[in-house]
């Protein structure tokens, strides 16, 4: 028997996202090559494409070509049907399986485009794969779906993903992909946020330099290298007929391409390739947030508004979606204060503050975009400094929860992507790659949100949400076709079902049980690189024991510092050791699926815990004082905003000098192999003023030595050539 008949065996139908009715009959329908797909006169123009992709998808693993009938056969067929009633709203459908028919009736295109995704999740995981699977031949094994009743519709309009293309380019190839993955979980939104400081990845033709210039990063170029990529030109850019194709790609899938360009702020790329565009101010400019310099358009340019209504008329010709995002966040307004030009323009205008030049700038925005018919978005901070015309501008709440209550009192349609839930790169556990400046985000956390439940959101306001999103933000994704997979499933799933399924039907136990027993196998099908929890390795009494919570998972481990895959040997119980800081594990699910790779948790007395003061020369983020390095919390770091130069440098003192065999200096983030410092030596010293060399070398952002007596302070010096744009200085560790 095949996977799913177990499954309908025993009473569990595992869809994800979760419907708003099902009914389970008695019976199944066995799918097989003389399956009749016969579409309705009236469903001819709304499902025909459905019934295409139905084909094109088990086509390849099933064998099972389509064959059309312009008349209702008696047996064994796919009915699509075309249903204008109350009972079938927007996007939805009802999904009907009998022992001789399976029906689906919709209103709409993407109702049967839905409904087709539901019969998907009733076939067999392998239907996913572009393979031939032989027990296809076996007519024993042939597909049974079981008989059931689906009745089904979106509890949000909008059900969004946000891929940032600006940090980290992503191939045509990857991106449609990446939509297609979206699709299959009835999400209809694809936010593409194509420009920042880091990149400007949209053709324009008036503008040449956008591409030839801020598309790039590297040595010699006008945005500096970072996330991952030292001392190498890298970046592109999607010429504009490669645009098209895409948003073609997307909307057979029923999925709305909103473009972004990031204004005024994160445009580093923008303002490197044409200057001009800058504030007229000299010297150095406070840095965003991000450690980024000069990155704010002039709000009074004239001539800005007119190259911005340029840009925006090339790009509406490539993007049918009656919405457009200006972005408007974490604008550096102090670039503003700086500037002779606006502070001119705010006398003559009576503004006391620069935040009312970003009202001011995004009403200019709002008038750009409203003659070309389209509607703007805006981050949360658009709100700041002055109203906007609430009927013609959505906001994308961001910062916080209460920011969808802000925006809704003041009468603002909002899209909820909260950062403590929707940012995706945000880190799952600790010990994982990612950041956490808004929260450690695992899938639980991001199931819990309900936007609608915001405190203090009346039965008025909540009506003017119209859906949430996750957010893919690419600082920490420098292998995207690894780690963007790694960081959006299985969290995607989760907020796929926030997003469509009715609260009232959603359980976290059953979602991560239905996850766990079925969902992971469809993923893993579809070619998706999904994240599974690393096992828990830890060291009590002379032994490594290693656990995880789902039975599914192997793990396997090494014993020689190497990386376990699947050849590795297998973790069957216990492991005596007298060096466990050689041994590593990883779990496995099937032959391509390897967790992160978990080091052996030690136990904290192994290493000596003194009072220490850290300081230092180097740019540090406002969020990581040096003061975390000072806490012996191994999972703490420092966040270095600026490339690291010659003649900086991190100095630990210590209260009292210890004597120690080794002290391990650890840069990077902790656990995970991003932004280390690549140049670099260590010294130490006796009494804290002389220092001599550690006679170790410097090897993948660390240094581990053995000092030659007491020690009173450990001073990391940074050598020429550290290239990242950030770095990650983490506590020592000093041996007992």
């Amino acid at each position: 028997m095949n996977t799913l008949f177990l499954i309908f065996m025993t009473g569990l139908i595992h869809l994800v996202p979760a419907p708003v009715k099902t009914t389970l009959k008695e019976g199944v329908f066995t799918l097989n090559n003389t399956l009749k797909v016969y579409v309705t006169p009236q469903a001819k123009k709304t499902a025909a494409d459905a019934a295409v992709y139905f084909f094109e998808t088990i086509g390849p693993s099933m064998g099972i070509k389509a064959v059309y009938t312009n008349t209702q056969p008696s047996g064994n067929v796919l009915i699509f049907d075309l249903k204008d009633a109350p009972e079938v709203p927007a996007e939805g459908y009802c999904l009907e399986v009998s022992p001789t028919c399976i029906i689906i009736s919709a209103s709409d295109g993407a109702g049967f485009f839905y409904g087709v995704q539901t019969l998907l999740q009733l076939l067999p995981p392998y239907v996913y794969e572009p393979v031939y699977h032989p027990d296809q031949d076996d007519p024993s094994l042939r597909c049974a779906v079981p008989c059931i009743l689906i009745e089904d519709y979106p509890r949000f309009s909008h059900r969004g993903m946000m891929m940032d293309v600006s940090r980290q380019f992503y191939s045509v190839t990857y991106v449609k992909q990446y939509i297609d993955w979206m699709a299959k979980h009835k999400l209809n939104r694809f936010h593409w946020h194509l420009s920042d400081d880091n990149g400007w990845r949209v053709e324009i033709k008036k503008y040449p330099l956008l591409t030839e210039k801020g598309a790039w990063r590297g040595p010699g170029e006008v945005l500096a290298t970072s996330y991952g990529h030292p001392g190498e030109r890298y970046g592109g850019f999607y010429t504009q007929q490669e645009i098209k194709d895409i948003v073609a790609y997307a909307a057979k899938r029923h999925i709305e391409i909103i473009p972004e360009i990031d204004l005024p702020g994160h445009g580093k790329a923008a303002t490197g390739s044409y200057p001009e565009i800058l504030c007229n101010t000299s010297g150095e400019a406070e840095l965003s947030i991000q450690g980024v310099s000069h990155n704010v358009w002039c709000a009074t340019r004239e001539e800005n508004y007119k190259m911005l209504e340029d840009i925006i008329r090339e790009m509406v010709s490539l993007f049918p979606s009656k919405y457009f995002h200006v972005g408007g966040d974490e604008v550096v307004t102090s670039q503003w204060s700086a500037c002779s030009l606006c502070r001119d323009f705010m006398h003559s205008h009576n503004m006391s503050e620069p935040i009312e030049l970003q009202s001011y700038f995004m009403g200019r925005m709002q008038k750009i975009l409203k003659k070309f018919g389209k509607t703007m978005i805006g981050w949360d901070e658009v709100m700041e400094g002055g109203e906007l015309d609430r009927k013609d501008v959505i906001i994308h709440a961001w910062q916080r929860v209460d920011k969808i209550k802000e925006a809704t009192s003041k009468g603002y349609r909002v899209i909820a992507q909260p950062a403590a839930y929707c940012y995706l790169d945000m880190k799952q556990t600790i010990h994982e790659r990612g950041l956490m400046w808004a929260a450690i985000i695992d899938l639980e956390k991001v199931y819990s949100l309900d936007p609608i439940k915001t405190p203090g959101l009346t039965p008025e306001e909540a009506r003017l949400v119209m859906g949430v999103q996750g957010g893919l933000w690419a600082e920490m994704l420098d292998k995207p076709a690894r780690i963007a997979e790694y960081q959006t499933y299985p969290r995607l799933c989760a907020l796929a079902e926030v997003a469509w399924s009715p609260q009232e039907n959603r359980n976290w136990e059953d979602f991560n049980k239905r996850l766990s027993q079925t969902h992971f196998e469809r993923l893993y099908y579809m070619g998706i690189n999904f994240r599974i929890p690393y096992p828990d390795a830890a060291y009590v009494n002379g032994y490594i024991c290693a656990r995880t919570d789902y039975p599914w998972m192997v793990i396997r481990y090494t014993c020689d510092e190497s990386e376990p895959d699947g050849r590795s040997p297998l973790y069957t119980g216990p492991i005596s050791t007298d060096n466990p800081e050689k041994y590593l594990f990883a779990s496995f699910y099937g032959n391509r699926i390897r967790s992160i790779v978990r080091e052996v948790d030690l136990p904290y007395d192994r290493y000596q815990r003194p009072v220490t003061r850290v300081t230092g020369n180097v740019a540090i983020h406002p969020r990581t004082p040096y003061t975390v390095l000072e806490d012996n919390d191994f999972n703490t770091y420092l966040r270095v905003v600026k490339p690291l130069e010659e003649g900086q440098y991190i100095l630990y003192t210590f209260e009292s000098p210890v004597t120690t065999g080794r002290i391990s200096v650890l840069t990077g983030l902790p656990g995970v192999d991003i932004d280390p410092a690549d140049y670099a030596h260590v010294e130490y010293s006796a009494n804290g003023i002389d220092f001599v060399p550690s006679g170790s070398e410097w090897k993948d952002g660390r240094c581990v030595f053995a000092p030659k007596g007491p020690v009173k302070a450990v001073k990391v010096c940074f050598d020429k050539g550290n290239m990242f744009l950030t770095s990650y200085i983490q506590d020592l560790r000093i041996d007992k």
